[in-house]
């Protein structure tokens, strides 16, 4: 037979084996020879052939080359014994081995071993016998193909066909190889089969892996590379030229830390060297790595070592990348902001602790401030009280009359010292109220006992003003919730002030509603003075505020705390004060005050 090794197998059409069984017959021995057995039917094989097709003397060459040689046989041995004895050796090769078939260069059947005429009987469902197999028929036209092809280029081809045998699908891999004869031309062609079933079952889910991993590897960022032993690359997956722009082959044979674009050797470098010293995986070793666009690119590189199966030898490494150059700037932007919230908190911090300084100030201001006025409360109120009982003493005549001038002069002191006096007792409520040590005294009251009370200390003013105090009244009786002397103040302030900026001959009244559901009475002291322009209703309410845009306002003397004071004490008792007026059309103060 001629040196195959050479010669390329590749794969042709495929045999279509029923067909082509189903058409085949087994040879008939000829007559006088079908008992015959052993030397006999060995011997009597080359005329065996059905009639006009002779055998093909080269179908086995080496049992030719093995008689050609005979020199190298001891001489005690006759060569007719050696030619049987070889000549039964090669039968029982080609009988006991895989099927095996012989066709003519002109497409004719010539011979089938017995292991060929089972498979083509399991193929028909036939058992083996006369007229399963019919020699000197021409092949099938399936098979015509791979004829041609064999003889046409001298060389062997290789086919695979899967078949439904005895209830189960079978790969069965064909050979066909050229037979020569001593002339070296082409007399027919061989072929073998066997039952490739597990191998292609093998290769066939090996695809299906590597279809499976291209799939993965297709959806996922990620890319693939794999090292030798030195930690030269020796795959490197399309994602990474991808992402790089620069093809693979350039990277093939260069280190795995090549990969990394820093000008000095990184940590990440480091580690990987440190890897493949150790031998141990890693985990999210961080390179940058330069794309072909200048673009630097941030990657976590994982591996692990790869040791052969056989005897455990190290190989190199296999892992993977991954492009976090997004993530990275996620966090270096995170990074920023963390920085900045910092450097911001720090600057808080130190504005708060200076505030906090101040503050402390501030307080300390305050206390020394309000132990001032406290002890000149005192200092002042002494004197003051002295003043004004003695001139309201002289202005009654209780020690005798005065002259005229001089009575009123006493008047105007005494007015003058009540005026002071006031002032002070103002001034000494808002630095109680600011200091926050004012106690209140919460208990029921009568609206009506409050406000009465209240009216009784302005009636006489009123009276000197020509103002109609008769609307000034409490229809009925109501309880409300807080402090008797400080509610009593409320009302003082907002009636002084109505009878102060309300004109000669004017009108002050009050309203009461009282809102069951909501739980608190609602007391409006109203006047037809003045009034407040909208840009200054709700300035009043600050310390030291007065209305000062009319001709009235020189005339009225005060210090600007009255309305502050009160609004303060409504809302310490759960209530508030407020304001509805417009210039020229009086005005509406509004206490709110929770019922009883």
């Amino acid at each position: 037979m001629s040196d195959e090794g050479g010669a390329s197998a590749r794969r042709a059409e495929t045999i279509d084996l029923r067909a082509w069984a189903r058409g085949l017959r087994r040879r008939e021995p000829p007559a006088g020879k079908g008992g015959g057995a052993g030397e006999g039917e060995r011997a009597g094989e080359a005329e065996s052939w059905p009639a006009g097709v002779s055998p093909m003397p080269g179908h086995v060459r080496g049992a030719d080359e093995l008689t050609a040689n005979s020199a190298s046989v001891p001489e005690a041995v006759d060569h007719p014994s050696l030619d049987r004895l070889l000549a039964r050796a090669r039968s029982a090769l080609i009988d006991d081995t895989a099927p095996f078939h012989l066709v003519s260069s002109d497409g004719r059947f010539v011979f089938a071993n017995p292991a060929f005429e089972k498979f083509c009987a399991r193929l028909t469902g036939k058992m083996p016998g006369p007229g399963v197999m019919r020699f000197g028929e021409t092949v099938e036209p399936s098979y015509r193909a791979i004829l041609d092809d064999v003889l046409a280029k001298g060389r062997a081809l290789v086919s695979e066909e899967w078949l439904e045998i005895d209830g189960r699908r079978v790969c069965w891999r064909g050979r066909h190889f050229p037979v020569f004869d001593e002339a070296g031309r082409i007399e027919g062609v061989a072929g073998q089969y066997a039952d490739a079933t597990a191998d292609a079952v093998s290769r066939r889910e090996a695809l299906r892996a590597r279809r499976r991993f291209n799939d993965f590897a297709r959806a996922t960022s990620d890319w693939f590379w794999e090292t030798d032993r030195e930690g030269r690359i020796l795959l490197i997956s399309d994602r990474f030229v991808s992402m790089s722009g620069v093809p693979a082959a350039y990277w093939v044979g260069r280190f795995l830390w090549d990969l990394d674009s820093h000008e000095q050797a990184s940590a990440g470098c480091k580690r990987l060297r440190e890897a493949y010293a150790e031998r141990r995986p890693f985990r999210n070793v961080t390179l940058l790595i330069k794309g072909h666009d200048g673009a630097q690119h941030h990657c976590h590189l994982s591996g692990v070592p790869v040791f052969d199966g056989d005897d455990g030898t190290f190989t190199g490494f296999r892992g993977a990348g991954m492009d976090v150059t997004g993530t990275h700037l996620e966090m270096e932007r995170r990074r920023e902001i963390q920085r900045h919230l910092e450097e911001t908190l720090e600057q808080l911090t130190r504005k708060n602790l200076e505030l906090d300084i101040a503050t402390a100030q501030a307080e300390s201001a305050l206390k020394a401030k309000n132990e001032f006025l406290a002890s000149m409360s005192h200092e002042l109120r002494t004197p003051l009280n002295a003043i004004i009982g003695f001139a309201e003493a002289m202005k009654m005549e209780v020690f005798g009359p005065l002259d005229p001038h001089y009575k009123t002069y006493a008047g105007d002191i005494h007015q003058a010292g009540r005026h002071l006096l006031d002032l002070i007792n103002d001034v000494l409520d808002v630095s109680v109220l600011e200091s926050q040590a004012l106690h209140l005294d919460i208990v029921p009251l009568s609206l009506r006992k409050v406000v009465e009370q209240a009216v009784s200390l302005v009636k006489m003013r009123a009276a000197e003003r020509n103002l109609d105090l008769s609307a000034v009244r409490v229809a009925r009786d109501v309880q409300v919730k807080g402090d008797d002397r400080r509610m009593t103040q409320i009302f003082l302030n907002l009636l002084t002030n109505a009878v102060k900026f309300t004109p000669e001959g004017g009108h002050i009244g009050i309203e009461v509603k009282v809102h069951r559901k909501q739980g608190f009475a609602a007391v409006t002291v109203w006047d037809t003075g003045i009034g407040i322009p909208a840009d200054a209703q709700e300035r009043i309410f600050e310390k030291f505020q007065q209305v000062r845009d009319t001709v009235y306002s020189s005339s009225n003397e005060g210090t600007g705390l009255g309305l502050h004071i009160s609004r303060q004490l409504a809302r310490m008792m759960g209530g508030d004060l407020t304001l509805e007026s417009s210039a020229g059309q009086g005005s509406r103060f509004t206490v709110t005050l929770p019922l009883a």
